[in-house]
């Protein structure tokens, strides 16, 4: 599966570039058929390879590759730029981040050493680990966040198939950026209430 595990991770790669190329105003103000031309030339150029290593190969390999969960909220966030439509409400995307923020809030600092339980260790098919994930998507599918549920499966179901090199279903569901992402989105929600108050 190496050949799916360097595709999917240069894939997220690219992903993140064109995700933030369509952001910039000026990209953003030109005709559909420019845009696309600039996004089209732009990952050409991330996929030529330059002593070895494309720009994108490059980058992975300092950032390591993106968890499933960081794939599909880049792929809606890419759909909501360039169509201008949200395939899923701003609501169900931040209770998403939110349960992403307090499980990296738990898990980095147990998995790096601070305190005997190791919760990476999980995430090689335990049993009850598989079934708190269950029955935590389907809890989010009724009353929390579909979205969240979705990249539970998702997750999961790419971890039952080897897609990555890894065999621990952590990484496919968590990564540091993505933790960090759900911080920074976080802070700005808070930032933002707090503002409201104020000028109230």
């Amino acid at each position: 599966m190496q050949l799916d595990t360097d595709l999917t991770g240069l894939f997220g790669v690219t992903l993140v570039v064109v995700t933030l190329l369509v952001r910039v105003p000026r990209l953003r103000a030109l005709p559909l058929p420019k845009r696309a031309a600039w996004l089209a030339a732009m990952i050409i150029v991330l996929s030529i390879p330059l002593w070895g290593v494309s720009p994108a190969g490059f980058v992975r390999g300092i950032t390591g590759d993106l968890s499933i969960a960081a794939l599909v909220l880049l792929v809606l966030a890419l759909v909501r730029s360039l169509t201008g439509r949200a395939l899923v409400e701003e609501q169900n995307r931040n209770a998403m981040l939110r349960a992403i923020l307090i499980a990296g809030l738990l898990f980095y600092p147990l998995a790096l050493g601070l305190g005997v339980f190791d919760p990476y260790r999980l995430g090689y098919g335990n049993l009850w680990f598989m079934m708190v994930l269950f029955g935590l998507a389907a809890w989010s599918s009724l009353r929390y966040s579909i979205l969240l549920a979705l990249c539970i499966a998702s997750a999961v179901a790419a971890w039952s198939v080897g897609w990555y090199e890894s065999a621990n279903l952590w990484d496919y569901l968590l990564d540091p950026w993505l933790a960090i992402y759900a911080l920074a989105v976080e802070m700005k929600l808070l930032f933002a209430r707090w503002k409201g108050r104020v000028h109230a």
